[in-house]
């Protein structure tokens, strides 16, 4: 195009991207604003936004000791561990050792994880497709509610999210830039970094970024080939590193939460893995079925994110179809990166919404795996209905019906005023589609430009007004646990600390996971009889009545309400726990509590 720069250098000329020169020097403040947009949706109000128990009394104890801080352990003693890697932890503890223990410290990894994402996608998708596209990726990245939400919440999905990003942004440059094979391996040690903050999650884009080196490579395919099998060696490498090495450490190990056997392996593969598929581990997601993320069920996955998959689907599709009926009429030329990456996008896609469709245990912070492959499609295709950056026209007749329907599906998701916005910037947008379409020169690609932006306005109004809403709200997705309310763990606090002090274990616990708030605000030693999930016995009768001749244990709570109120057959009261209940001292009342938990003290007792 007359008057343009190129903007996808260094990249291979197949996929050459114009932007006139005017609008070339306000590309970088416009990725500025985006990425501002970004870091006010996911810093807004960070302090007040509620915790994820589990994970912080993780890090709690795991910045007592080195011991603890390599291994992921949950409580001080190290009795347990954590279920996954504990690599976005090591980042939260050296985080609230710089800025002091708070939500905003605990939270900052993550929001700024999220912040960074931003412009990276830009970078990656404009080394890709151009700049048009990129700008309009990371505007859907910044400002989709789950991802915002996820980036407010105290758990890893944010940081795993940003290192897939890197891993794609390694895997597009391989593609085009020499020497690719190196690139491709560090993507293979990204994607394996993204493995130890969140297992299989970091796993569904490995398929489409497979694909997209193997066909967008300018490579003979025996080399492609050797280059994807070194970099799955990085990524198995790197992806299993931890397991090894604490697998192989000399001493005591913790109990991998959630395992049925103590092994990190259990953890990661088997709670983490395969139990996730199983239907019965769903209860509040609606359960398993077609179409899951785009119905109401279960914790709104429809308003938090089938408005972006819906709007996904529609504008991907159509701006598809858009594009190959372009070809058949522009000339033709290289095309391989560009065709390579749609693809890869698809495969990512369809296969991470096939299986989520499929496992039984479902939550909103998961799709953080499928967020930029999302922000993609919807950025991408409204470039190309816009015809931003090309010669063609916009495709009007596409473009109504891919806006007509996202206005009809987000229309039963928020209030009227919002429906009614939306349809008037549908109106809008098809003015602005038209005008392009007549236009030339200068004033044609303003055109463009004023119509790809408000196509993505159109498909966000919904996603802007709940991402809004939910920093005002102070909305997070940490999952958190049932745990001794606030009102009980002052009480208990106030309890024990003057009769345990020196005391090895300052609280025998039948369900430990209730008792995180305990370890957050105390750094309470505790003695687990078991590890919450499953409840298999970690302390014999025996042992523990060794511990309390030995006076390294003197009071114990029985916190799980099937064993509290009746022992009897229960799986989750042990042996130990049923001794408690039978030759402990009930000083419930002393200390204050109330409802099913009962405290009692040890009076070591013969059975």
């Amino acid at each position: 195009m007359s008057g343009g720069v190129d903007v996808a250098a260094p990249v291979a000329s197949a996929q050459t991207r114009t932007v006139p020169l005017p609008l070339l020097r306000l590309l970088p403040w416009a990725v500025g604003a985006i990425t501002v947009a970004a870091a006010v949706l996911r810093f807004a109000g960070l302090s007040g936004v509620g915790p994820n128990t589990f994970y912080d009394a993780a890090v709690r104890s795991m910045g007592m000791s080195l011991h603890n801080f390599f291994f992921g352990a949950f409580d001080p003693r190290a009795f347990l561990a954590i279920d996954k890697p504990p690599l976005d932890l090591w980042l939260q503890v050296l985080s609230v050792k710089v800025f002091g223990w708070g939500s905003f410290a605990l939270k900052l990894p993550e929001a700024l994880a999220g912040t960074l994402a931003v412009p990276l996608l830009y970078d990656a998708v404009r080394r890709a497709v151009g700049a048009p596209a990129g700008l309009a990726a990371a505007a859907v990245l910044a400002l989709a509610p789950e991802s915002v939400l996820t980036a407010r919440s105290d758990t890893m999905d944010s940081v795993m999210m940003l290192l897939v990003i890197v891993a794609l942004w390694l895997t597009i440059r391989a593609c085009s830039e020499r020497p690719s094979r190196r690139l491709l391996v560090l993507a293979g040690v990204a994607l394996g970094l993204a493995f130890n903050v969140k297992l299989l999650e970091a796993v569904l884009a490995l398929p489409g970024l497979t694909v997209l080196y193997l066909l967008g490579a300018d490579r003979d395919m025996r080399k492609r080939i050797g280059d994807l099998v070194r970099a799955g060696a990085a990524f198995v490498g790197v992806g299993l590193s931890w397991a090894i090495l604490v697998t192989i450490a000399p001493g005591s190990h913790p109990w991998a939460v959630g395992s049925t056997n103590g092994s990190v392996w259990d953890a990661m593969f088997v709670f983490n893995g395969v139990g996730r598929g199983s239907a019965s581990g769903s209860t509040t997601t609606g359960g398993p079925g077609l179409l899951r993320l785009l119905v109401p069920s279960g914790w709104h996955f429809n308003q938090l994110f089938g408005s972006v998959l819906f709007a996904a689907f529609a504008l991907g599709i159509a701006g598809a179809l858009t594009a190959v009926l372009r070809e058949r009429h522009e000339p033709a030329g290289p095309r391989r990166l560009p065709h390579a990456f749609a693809i890869a996008i698809t495969v990512w896609i369809a296969f991470s919404v096939l299986l989520f469709d499929g496992i039984g245990t479902m939550h909103t912070r998961y799709m953080e795996a499928l967020s930029p492959a999302l922000a993609v499609a919807i950025g991408w295709g409204a470039v190309t209905l816009a015809g931003a950056g090309r010669r063609a026209t916009p495709a009007v007749p596409a473009l109504v019906a891919a806006l007509l329907c996202i206005c009809f599906y987000a229309g039963g998701l928020h209030p009227d005023s919002i429906s009614t916005g939306a349809l008037a910037l549908l109106i809008a947008t098809i003015g602005a589609a038209r005008i392009a379409h007549a236009a030339s020169g200068s004033s044609a690609a303003a055109a463009r430009w004023l119509t790809g932006a408000m196509i993505l306005t159109t498909a966000l109004a919904f996603p802007v007004h709940e991402s809004v809403l939910l920093a005002r709200t102070h909305a997070n997705d940490s999952g958190g646990l049932a745990t001794v309310n606030a009102k009980q763990t002052t009480a208990l606090s106030s309890f024990l600390t003057p009769r345990t002090s020196g005391i090895r274990y300052e609280l025998a616990v039948d369900d430990p996971l209730k008792v995180a708030t305990l370890i957050i605000s105390d750094q309470r030693a505790i003695l687990p009889l078991t590890p919450s999930f499953g409840g298999h016995a970690l302390i014999s009768v025996a042992q523990l009545r060794a511990d309390i001749a030995a006076g390294q244990v003197r009071y114990a709570l029985v916190a799980h309400r099937s064993c509290a109120t009746d022992p009897s057959g229960k799986e989750w009261c042990t042996r130990a726990a049923r001794w408690i209940r039978s030759h402990g001292v009930n000083v419930s009342n002393d200390a204050g509590l109330t409802g099913a938990s009962r405290l009692y003290r040890l009076v070591g007792e013969s059975s």
